[in-house]
């Protein structure tokens, strides 16, 4: 092959150069003689005499393009495929190349074609075929144009200057222009590769283009090829636009761009199209190379500012967006706080803010980009952070709450009370800043403390709903800012506003922060100063009154009495709400009112104490124009406000000497002003919906009828007959009798709904059934303050010829025995028994007019009162004290007949256990909670008006705990409890110098008040009440740990005789009538009691031994203790027997069949007196593995009988016979199962052998008690014969065929 073939490029020929010598500038070419330049005017530019000057050059431009002819033109063959009808030279030379092209390509092998394609794709990608195409068709539409006109004169089309011969790559439409940055594609080489026009200045674009020439044609594009932002792009100086649609005649001259292959989302900036097919890398890199990078980006930055720098320069990397490999997808948020999702994250545009961090190409910030920028020196960037964490902080808040919230932050879900910390532990940090970081700070702060819980009107109970949050917050630094805030009152209202709901939320949580807010200085005065001592009449540019000031000063007083007392001083103050009506307040109506309702409420909580009821006296003429406005006003909060003040004043007045300071109001004040009859007045105008208000109305009336019994004429007497004249009617058909009538059906139908409601509204739900609740006590509780002198006696047996006014007593008492026995008591604690407390309440009224109602028997009295004394709550403690004096005094000699021993009251009866059972109910002198009702005896003694929390009850010993209630279910026991740990009881440290009384004296009357108890509650079917069969065992387990010579820190001279207590004839006759209904004869004859719910003893002796005890120790103990001193003793015996059941560990088994073996042959219970409900527990699941042999031993032994020997014979024998098997065994437990058989016949006298031989259950049958589970028949027989003849031989077999068929 010739050097000619081997080259793609055909000859090259070379212009003939001018010989003419170069001539020195034309500007001295005209130099005149004298030999200086010749003058040149100013009147033409610059510009013109070079123009001049050129055109009389010699050297000027020539305006057309010389032709170049070949020296020996070559004869090359027609092209076959292009037909070209002029020959000028420019299309032989193309002939030419084409010709020589398509000759090398014929003697190129294959692989060489393939080769040289692969190199034409990779440069021009893999659309060249079609670009050629387009390019051909452009030269065959050139050659048939008209000449072209360069300068004014006409030259052929193959003469044209190149710039009229430019490739269109698109075709112009009407009425677009091109803009002056636009240029047109030269050839076919410059397309898709232009520089910017800073760095290459065009040489072959005119100077001054002709407009005709300058138009612009749009490829056919689809509305999907082009994404246009609504939001403004990356970059500003770039405007998107909007391309037209292509025509909808197909165009052959249009050529595309290329398609824009969106995936859907939204992206910061536009994705490279994607090649449609084939791998397109190498020419899609070619693309990227020559096209030109979008401004701003750092490709732009380098060609445009670093052109000479390769792209993979080292140093250029910090133009480069950072790259993580695998990186994790972390959690996004928005300015709000709001969550970005992962695949819109890498997609948004810069724009919004939310690339200023370390990772930008990312929108939105991680957890710890908020924390570590919520520490910033910029503050504006500080405070957009703390914007962040408060929208973060109030979805985790809802999130927490709300099990059903929609928009939950699914990878947050479980870490809320963590992050809750660190975003508390934020804003603290920045709370002392000025300006908007302290504000987002106290906004921040007040997420996390007061709106992330739940909303509780808990005035009345501690919530302690967030300690670890309070350990956080390091309340008395945080009190400390707060003050300073509030005294430098430098920030906006609605952030002062902010800081005092989050002091007011402190006060609620617990009574130690409630006295740690009173005691930080300055923060009281502070408090009254910005939010209620504000100027009269209001500036419009100062805060007006805030009532969550008053309701903070109520929750703070009603903390305690020394908080109380602390707020009497400032509490004169407050009377300008006071005497300051809201029709003639400056301040708006409903701010006025709200402010007035607050201030009673204040005073009314003081008076709960016994204080600052002089405020009566100093201010009567204001509290009496009150009172007229009251009347004629339609606020329902008002008259409740109004009334609850009233009640808690004539408290005060009936004994004052309980009041503080004493005599602080009297008696003879409260009749001359009125308020009995006041308050009937409130009557007028209310409606049967308005249940609270008649609420507040009857519990006035009851405490004044209260009052007039003991400061009143015969005992109140004709103050009872003026309030029965004038609401009886009202009771028999009227208003009250509807009230009534309605809340008791509410109640009933809230109750039934409980159950279902979701917990973020059953608050609400537990609410409407305290309002109800306290509708049912306050008419009840006038109801018994109706009664005359001689009946108040509750104890009496009198009945009433007639009772003071009508109620629903069936409906009443129905009602009651529903609400005792229901679970709503398991489901209520701590914040939600402040809701029941009313509840609770009526109970206790009910069971004092329970008394009166006819059909009433003693003995169901007394089954109330055990029912309603469990259902009392904290802060009723009087009424369980009065509950519990009923029980013991229904419970008399001549009530029990001969079921007591004479012995037993001749030793003081039930004073014995008295002291014992009040101090279940009130362990802490120190601690008196006030009830719900408003006594002489609670405004002197109570410390706190706050039900304490669920884990102060639970978190401190028993002498520390605020109350006993509401009840342990074994509070009956609670006096044996004492016994066993007298050495610290705190009972027997202060007991009266009277009491006498020995251990067997109180066990005798604490089993006897047991047992009467017991069979009272079980009569009446109020089976929750009774004890269950482990707590009965666990009691007397307890009794007979009381061994005779214990150490003991106060010993009684009475103890009695040598012998251990559990010896005491009554005591042992006692213990065998408690336990005998739970045994298995009690069980077959259907005994009430055997089928009472039962637990296991590990959970019956928890409240006892706690949890740092287990049960198995003390059993252990017990068993030893019974080694020791029992003598087979048979309750003793007994009681060892329950934990061998089958459900329990096999611990318990063990320890009795092989560690205490040899006390077996003592353990002589008989079957049908065990403790049980089933005996199928102790004899399925099957025994296996070593148990079966100690079972064994003991029958081989002969150191088993009764039940013991009933569970041993009978697991025996089921590891036996293939009868009394279950389940198939493989042949290693049939070779055991011979071997055993063989071992007992061997060694085992004929009673062992026959009842091993003839046992027989049957598991889905009754169990059959011994001796008829030893003397059935049927088929079984023959085939235990047969097995015992394979396991034991022909010899043996024949020595047992009597016993298979005797």
């Amino acid at each position: 092959m010739s050097s000619t073939e081997n080259s793609l490029i055909g000859s090259v020929f070379e212009r003939k150069t001018s010989t003419a010598q170069s001539l020195p500038s034309p500007r001295f070419a005209k130099t005149p003689g004298s030999g200086f330049p010749a003058v040149q005017h100013r009147s033409k530019s610059a510009f013109a005499r070079a123009k001049e000057e050129e055109k009389s050059s010699s050297n000027a431009r020539h305006t057309t393009v010389p032709l170049v002819n070949p020296t020996s033109p070559a004869k090359q063959p027609r092209s076959r495929d292009l037909e070209v009808d002029s020959h000028t030279a420019d299309d032989a030379m193309r002939q030419q190349i084409s010709d020589e092209n398509e000759r090398r390509v014929a003697n190129m092998t294959e692989e060489e074609r393939e080769q040289e394609r692969c190199e034409v794709l990779e440069q021009l990608g893999s659309g060249a075929a079609d670009l050629l195409e387009r390019v051909r068709a452009a030269r065959s539409r050139n050659t048939t144009k008209a000449p072209a006109r360069s300068e004014g004169i006409l030259v052929p089309n193959e003469q044209a200057p190149e710039a009229s011969r430019e490739i269109p790559i698109v075709s112009s439409l009407p009425g677009f222009t091109t803009g002056r940055n636009l240029s047109r594609v030269k050839s076919l080489e410059d397309f898709g590769k232009r520089a910017p026009p800073i760095l290459v200045k065009s040489s072959t674009r005119p100077s001054s283009p002709n407009k005709a020439s300058r138009q612009l044609r749009f490829a056919a594009l689809t509305p999907g090829d082009v994404y246009v932002y609504e939001s403004a792009p990356v970059s500003p100086k770039r405007k998107a636009i909007a391309l037209p649609p292509p025509p909808d005649v197909p165009d052959p001259s249009i050529v595309s761009l290329g398609t824009f292959k969106e995936n859907g989302l939204p992206r910061k900036r536009p994705l490279s199209p994607a090649s449609p097919k084939g791998d397109d890398r190498p020419a899609q890199k070619i693309a990227d190379d020559r096209s030109e990078p979008e401004e701003g980006t750092p490709e732009y930055i380098r060609r445009r500012y670093f052109p000479n720098m390769p792209a993979d320069n080292p140093s250029m990397s910090w133009m480069k967006p950072s790259s993580f490999i695998s990186e994790p997808v972390l959690l996004r948020f928005d300015l709000t706080g709001a969550p970005i999702p992962a695949e819109i994250s890498a997609a948004l545009p810069s724009h919004l803010g939310l690339h200023h961090h370390a990772d930008g190409d990312h929108a939105g910030y991680t957890l710890d980009d908020i924390f570590l920028l919520s520490r910033s020196t910029v503050p504006a960037q500080r405070t957009m952070m703390l914007n962040i964490l408060v929208g973060i902080a109030r979805r985790l808040g809802m999130q927490a709450r709300d099990p059903n919230y929609a928009d939950r932050i699914s990878e947050l879900q479980g870490k809320e009370e963590e992050l809750r910390k660190r975003i508390l532990a934020a804003g603290l940090s920045a709370m002392n800043e000025k300006g908007g970081v302290g504000v987002r700070a106290i906004e921040v702060v007040r997420e996390c403390i007061v709106d992330w819980d739940a909303v509780f009107d808990a005035e009345h109970v501690e919530l302690d709903l967030a300690p670890a949050i309070m350990s956080v917050l390091q309340v008395p630094d945080f009190l400390t800012q707060a003050t300073e805030i509030f005294t430098q009152a430098s920030l906006p209202p609605e952030s002062l506003a902010q800081l005092l709901s989050i002091v007011f939320r402190l006060s609620q949580e617990s009574n130690t922060i409630a006295d740690s807010i009173l005691k930080t200085p300055r923060l009281l005065p502070a408090l009254i100063q910005t939010f209620l001592l504000t100027p009269i009449p209001p500036p419009s540019d100062t805060p007006l009154p805030n009532p969550v000031a008053l309701q903070c000063l109520t929750v703070l007083a009603s903390s305690s009495r020394t908080n109380a007392m602390a707020l009497c001083e400032p509490a004169d103050a407050l009377l300008r709400f006071i005497t300051m009506l809201p029709p003639t307040s400056p301040f708006p109506k409903s701010l006025a009112a709200h402010l007035l309702i607050e201030t009673l409420r204040l005073y009314a909580t003081l008076a709960s104490y016994g204080l600052y009821s002089h405020i009566a006296t100093s201010a009567a003429s204001y509290f009496a124009s009150l009172f007229t406005y009251i009347v004629s006003s339609k606020s329902k909060p008002l008259k409740v406000a109004w009334a609850g003040l009233v009640e808690a004043w004539i408290v005060c007045a009936t004994d004052p000497h309980h009041t503080t300071p004493p005599h602080d109001i009297l008696w003879s004040q409260v009749t001359s002003w009125g308020w009995g009859a006041e308050v009937l007045q409130l009557r007028q105008g209310i409606t049967e919906e308005e249940g609270e208000v008649w609420a507040a109305i009857w519990s006035a009336s009851s405490a004044w009828l209260e009052g007039t019994r003991v400061n009143g004429i015969r005992g109140g007497e004709g103050e009872r007959v003026e309030t029965l004249n004038t609401i009886q009617d009202g009771f028999s058909k009227g208003v009250e009798h509807n009230v009534v009538t309605a809340s008791l059906e509410a109640l009933r139908a809230e109750l039934a709904q409980i159950h279902n409601t979701p917990l973020p509204e059953r608050y609400q739900r537990l609410q409407r059934i305290g309002m109800h609740a306290r509708v049912l006590s306050s008419v009840v509780r006038l109801w018994l303050a109706c009664m005359p002198v001689a009946n108040i006696d509750t104890n009496a047996a009198s009945l009433l010829g007639a009772p003071p006014f009508n109620l629903p007593f069936t409906e009443l008492s129905s009602f009651c025995a529903s609400v005792v026995s229901h679970s709503l008591w398991s489901l209520v604690t701590g914040i939600e028994r402040a809701a029941c407390k009313h509840l609770a309440t009526f109970l206790a009224y009910f069971h004092r007019l329970s008394r009166h109602i006819p059909g009433t028997s003693p003995d169901l009295w007394v089954a109330q009162g055990v029912a309603i004394l469990e259902r009392q709550l904290p802060g009723e403690e009087e009424h369980a004290f009065q509950i519990l004096g009923a029980i013991l005094g229904t419970l008399t000699p001549q009530f029990r007949g001969a079921m007591a021993h004479p012995s037993i009251w001749e030793k003081g009866g039930w004073s014995v256990i008295k002291p014992f059972l009040d101090y279940t109910i009130r362990p802490n002198r120190e601690v008196y909670i006030a009830p719900s009702d408003v006594t002489p005896e609670s405004i002197m003694r109570c410390t706190t008006l706050r039900l304490p929390s669920s884990s102060s009850l639970s978190s401190v010993p028993d002498e520390h705990r605020p109350t006993g209630l509401p009840l342990p279910h074994l509070w009956l026991t609670s006096p044996i409890d004492h016994l066993l740990r007298s050495g610290s009881s705190p009972v027997f440290k202060a007991l009266p110098s009277s009491w006498d009384a020995s251990e067997v004296d109180v066990v005798r009357a604490s089993l006897l008040f047991i047992k009467a108890t017991q069979e009272i509650v079980v009569r009446y079917s109020l089976n929750r009440f009774a004890l269950k069969r482990s707590e009965m065992v666990f009691a007397c387990m307890k009794v007979f740990m009381l061994e005779h010579g214990q150490q003991q820190e106060y010993p009684s001279p009475a103890t009695g005789d040598e012998e251990e207590v559990f010896r005491d004839l009554i005591v042992s006759k006692l213990l065998s009538d408690l336990l005998a209904p739970f045994t298995l004869s009690a069980a077959s004859a259907s005994s009430p009691s055997s089928k009472l719910p039962d637990i296991d003893l590990e959970q019956a002796s928890l409240p006892f031994l706690g949890s740092g005890t287990p049960f198995y120790q003390f059993y252990t103990d017990f068993l030893a203790l019974y080694d020791a001193i029992s003598f087979s003793h048979p309750t003793f015996a007994s009681l060892l027997l329950p934990p061998l059941a089958l459900t329990y560990p096999i611990d318990y088994r063990r320890i009795l069949w092989a560690d205490f073996a040899h006390v077996l042959r003592t353990v002589r219970t008989p079957v049908d007196q065990v403790i049980a409900g089933d005996l199928r527990d102790f004899l399925y699941p099957i025994e296996k593995g070593e148990m079966i042999g100690k079972y064994a031993g003991a029958l081989l032994q002969g150191s088993v009988d009764g039940f013991l020997r009933l569970v041993a014979v009978h697991h025996v024998a089921c590891n036996i016979w293939p009868d009394l098997r279950s389940e198939e065994v493989g042949a290693e437990q049939e070779d055991a199962a011979k071997m055993l058989l063989k071992m007992v016949v061997e060694k085992g006298d004929g009673r062992v052998v026959r009842e091993v031989l003839r046992y027989r259950q049957v598991r889905e049958e009754t169990v059959v008690y011994p001796p008829a589970c030893f003397e059935t028949s049927g088929e079984w027989i023959a085939d235990r014969a047969e097995f015992a003849r394979q396991a034991l031989g022909s010899e043996l077999h024949a020595r047992l065929e009597g016993v298979f068929y005797g």
